[in-house]
């Protein structure tokens, strides 16, 4: 549990969305109650609002928190293994969002790395594996969607010819797997449509050797990550 680690390696989003979710615990912050402002929560918690942005980008992935876009942040209610009282969602949720960033910097290097020594059985594996996750959105299996998005990152991690990174990218999206039992129900066809769309357009900028399309794709994928967003809601 994230709150067993040391105080000297946590983070301070990682401390402000556990005060927050104490707070919702404990009924100060009901469901439906609209947050503060960033501004107003990085005052409160005396943190800088990147910190807070981060914390509630954890909070609406474990479902604590609901984000409508031009309207602020409310409190919701998680459904499924989510409400465990143990705050598995809480921690399956900060584990996705720091896992996130690392996989950024080195997925980047891969497909970078990717564009010069990518071989035409390697682009055809990723066609393929494209073609794979549209047929499970077809179908509505997002928990199939999913591991097959993984599955494409270790095929551009191979496709690098470096072998550090293909051991780094396998290890990071092993344990990006292990959590995503939150991320089956969150995805609506809307949000399998936009992340589609974002490794649809990383393959395509491999093949084409378009270092800026390549950085583009990678940026939306991460900094856009689709959950993140709200999505499909309404």
């Amino acid at each position: 549990m994230a709150s067993q680690q040391s105080q000297g390696r946590r983070r301070k989003p990682e401390l402000v969305a556990e005060a927050l979710l104490a707070r919702i615990r404990e009924g100060e912050l009901p469901v439906g109650r609209r947050l503060p402002s960033e501004r107003d929560l990085a005052s409160e918690y005396g943190v800088s609002r990147n910190a807070i942005r981060e914390a509630l980008a954890v909070l609406q992935l474990s479902g604590h928190v609901e984000t409508r876009l031009g309207d602020g942040s409310y409190i919701a209610q998680p459904e499924g293994p989510a409400r465990d009282e143990n705050d598995a969602g809480l921690v399956a949720a900060l584990n996705i969002t720091e896992l996130l960033q690392t996989r950024e910097a080195l997925e980047l290097a891969s497909a970078l790395t990717a564009i010069r020594r990518a071989t035409r059985s390697d682009l055809l594996k990723m066609d393929a594996l494209v073609a794979e996750m549209e047929e499970h959105l077809e179908q509505d299996d997002y928990e199939s969607y999913l591991r097959t998005t993984m599955d494409l990152h270790r095929a551009v991690a191979a496709a690098s010819r470096t072998p550090l990174l293909v051991t780094l990218v396998k290890e990071l999206t092993t344990k990006h797997q292990s959590h995503e039992w939150l991320l089956h129900t969150r995805y609506t066809p809307a949000i399998g449509a936009y992340s589609l769309d974002v490794h649809r357009a990383l393959v395509r900028a491999i093949r084409d050797k378009d270092v800026v399309a390549v950085y583009e794709a990678t940026s939306q994928h991460y900094h856009d990550y689709p959950v993140l967003q709200g999505l499909g809601q309404g």
